[in-house]
């Protein structure tokens, strides 16, 4: 029988597992994969390292900032990009209007002096409008919204948002169009990467002597007897367990659900990345850390240079760009496979980034689980799910496993919590 058993090895059960172990008492990770990580792990293509999907490490939680001072890490200054129509824009683009024709900047800063009046409770379009006006809330995070997170806008709520887009004074958007020597207004001054070994390299110093065992896939929870039962057959009693496993994969794994909680947790729903990530002979592909693309005929939305980030990641004198493709239940994939991965290679060429030339590694695959959809009602939805796991004896951790935009180290976070239910055991 586990003292603790943590399902999932990705960065909140990786957490859990620490900190129970440094409690004193004996934890045991169940991980579905063959290899642990989960969103934090990498690959290797031709001598090629790539995360799934960007990954940066920064935190203003001492706790954490503990963690990442155990690893030798690669500062970097957030400095996004925007691409779109062949042109290329500072991040965020609402302070950076400056390289649009005139008579386009003049409709956006009117759009942006004529923007509705604050309401209660709007949804992620109307909020959209009221802090950028009409024209640019159209043009560029409408548009990018379904992409990324495969919906219209008027669909999503806002409970997700918290610091992730500036809003911006008249003067700042003012000053941004008429010139590009704009202050940095990203809401992180600093962003850290592992110098070796890829963004997994993170959590090593916690993985250390942690008790993790690779491909023990959960198929059945009993929260009244504790126990869980494994695809290999195998079963684990425990005394208390903690679940980073997605929420609405949690709810069918349990016994005894009742059918409102399993009718709850059908609705929730995430969206899924296709991965495309290509290594070039050049030195130099693409001009940017990390930037996002807002033409609809262009597939990916978000593209990030893993050598960039460490030298590591690349062999010697050679470049590297990861794009990522959204999709979900509303929003299939246009193209598939060889496809996509044709369509990239085009989109390459037209951005200007690198030559089809360079190209001396290729790879696609798809990730099921990329970031929680905050739909219209998802909170309440979601709650009620959260509680009846809760009320199981479960502790729900983790972005998927608390259905919540969480980052890095706010998932770290997540599985501290841990502490507080082993008080009451």
């Amino acid at each position: 029988m586990a003292e603790v058993l943590v399902l999932g090895g990705g960065v909140a059960g990786i957490s859990a597992a620490w900190h129970a172990d440094r409690a004193g008492r004996e934890a045991v990770i169940f991980e579905a994969k063959q290899r642990w990580g989960g969103l934090l792990d990498h690959f290797h293509v031709d001598g090629f390292r790539f995360d799934n999907a960007v990954h940066f490490a920064f935190s203003n939680n001492e706790p954490y900032k503990k963690i990442l001072a155990m690893t030798d890490c690669i500062s970097h200054r957030p400095r996004p990009y925007n691409y779109e129509q062949g042109c290329w824009l500072k991040h965020p683009v609402q302070n950076n209007l400056y390289p649009l024709p005139a008579e386009e900047k003049v409709k956006a800063i009117l759009g942006f002096i004529e923007r509705p009046d604050q309401t209660e409770d709007p949804n992620y379009r109307q909020w959209l409008e009221q802090q950028f006006g009409k024209v640019i809330s159209e043009r560029f995070p409408a548009r990018y919204t379904e992409k990324y997170w495969t919906v219209p806008s008027e669909q999503m709520g806002t409970e997700w948002i918290g610091n992730r887009l500036y809003r911006p004074s008249l003067e700042e958007v003012l000053f941004g169009a008429m010139t590009d020597q704009t202050p940095p207004t990203y809401y992180l001054p600093e962003m850290l990467y592992p110098r070796r070994g890829g963004f997994r390299t993170l959590m090593d110093p916690l993985r250390e002597g942690l008790d993790l065992r690779t491909g023990k896939k959960a198929v059945c929870i009993d929260p009244v007897k504790r126990y869980v039962e494994c695809s290999d057959g195998t079963k684990e009693y425990y005394h208390l367990l903690a679940s980073s496993v997605a929420l609405p994969d949690l709810v069918k794994m349990l016994a005894g659900v009742p059918t409102a909680v399993q009718e709850a947790a059908e609705t929730l729903w995430a969206t899924s990345i296709a991965l495309v990530s290509l290594g070039f002979s050049s030195p130099k592909a693409g001009e940017h850390l990390w930037f996002y693309i807002y033409d609809q005929d262009i597939y990916p939305s978000r593209v990030h240079a893993p050598y960039r980030k460490s030298p590591d990641n690349a062999p010697h004198g050679c470049s590297s760009l990861q794009f990522e493709i959204y999709f979900s239940r509303y929003k299939p994939l246009q193209l598939e496979g060889d496809a996509l991965v044709e369509h990239v290679i085009t989109a390459v060429e037209k951005m200007g980034l690198a030559s089809r030339s360079d190209i001396v590694a290729v790879d696609y695959r798809i990730l099921p689980y990329a970031n929680v959809v905050f739909d219209r009602g998802m909170i309440e939805r979601r709650d009620f799910v959260l509680n009846h796991v809760r009320n199981c004896g479960i502790l729900p951790i983790g972005r998927f496993g608390e259905w919540d935009y969480l980052w890095t180290d706010q998932s770290f976070l997540s599985g501290k919590k841990i502490e507080e239910e082993l008080g009451k055991l």
